[in-house]
């Protein structure tokens, strides 16, 4: 190659890892905190705005790794170059300060950024509240009426005891004896008192149906209030997710701007001073 091509390839790759700096100043000091603002700034139950917002950070993170990708590549790619069809005494280490300067910002920059990028990129859509979804509705057995035997109570045997007072006074006393005898009157159960035993019974069984109804109305506030707790939690891990990741991102710019620096003084004494 002749010494023109190699110094148009020093150019692309200089405009390459000065794009790649500049990016990631611009994404650490700019972008990154904007998205932080904008998901303090959302109220939890409102949930479309939120998903809408999880989702363009989830495009942001994905993009940005192609652009950050695609830059390293095409800088270490052309320093590598410039490096290789030089002439022999043009063979300055600031070549391959710059050409291994991308890939090392790289490392820098997804050191610890890509398992926060990573957890944000499998991050659900978070959770809609819906009344009468949360409670499961119970299908209420008709209430069971205690039914009351119309026919009579088995009759009651009725035994005489005769007795004499004192005074020759005789007098007949009649006591149940059940199953001694054979009976001689029957007297029904009273009525009033099966009804009132009735009675008792109902609403024994309707307490305690009410007592296994579930309370709807509580049910559903504490499911709402249950999501907006998921939900809060989940704005707040993407959060600090983010601030790892802008700290990632300043510290691959500082050694993208590094190299930048030594790659520019370099084509600087290869232009002017040699």
């Amino acid at each position: 190659m002749t010494g023109t091509c190699v110094n148009t390839i020093k150019l692309l790759g200089l405009g390459s890892l000065g794009l790649l700096t500049s990016s990631l100043i611009q994404q650490s000091v700019q972008n990154i905190p904007n998205l932080i603002t904008q998901l303090n700034a959302i109220y939890s139950l409102n949930v479309i705005t939120l998903n809408s917002k999880i989702t363009e950070v989830k495009s942001y993170l994905f993009s940005s790794r192609v652009v950050n990708g695609l830059l390293t590549g095409l800088s270490t790619l052309f320093f590598t170059l410039a490096y290789k069809y030089s002439p022999i005494d043009e063979k300055h280490p600031y070549l391959v300060y710059a050409a291994i300067g991308a890939p090392l910002t790289l490392f820098g920059l997804y050191y610890k950024a890509w398992g926060y990028e990573d957890k944000i990129l499998s991050k659900q859509d978070v959770s809609v509240f819906k009344k009468g979804s949360s409670s499961k509705t119970s299908s209420h057995a008709p209430s069971s009426v205690v039914s009351v035997d119309d026919d009579e109570d088995e009759p009651q045997v009725i035994s005489k005891v005769s007795s004499v007072d004192e005074l020759g006074r005789s007098y007949v006393h009649l006591s149940d004896e059940s199953g001694l005898s054979t009976p001689t009157s029957s007297q029904p159960a009273s009525p009033q008192i099966r009804h009132q035993e009735g009675d008792r019974d109902v609403e024994d069984e309707q307490q305690q149906q009410q007592q296994q109804q579930p309370r709807e109305g509580t049910s559903a506030q504490e499911a709402e209030v249950e999501i907006e707790i998921e939900n809060t939690l989940t704005k707040k891990e993407i959060v600090q997710d983010l601030k790892h990741i802008k700290s990632g991102y300043t510290i691959g710019s500082y050694v993208s701007g590094l190299s930048l620096t030594i790659a520019v003084v370099g084509l600087f004494g290869d232009f002017y001073l040699l």
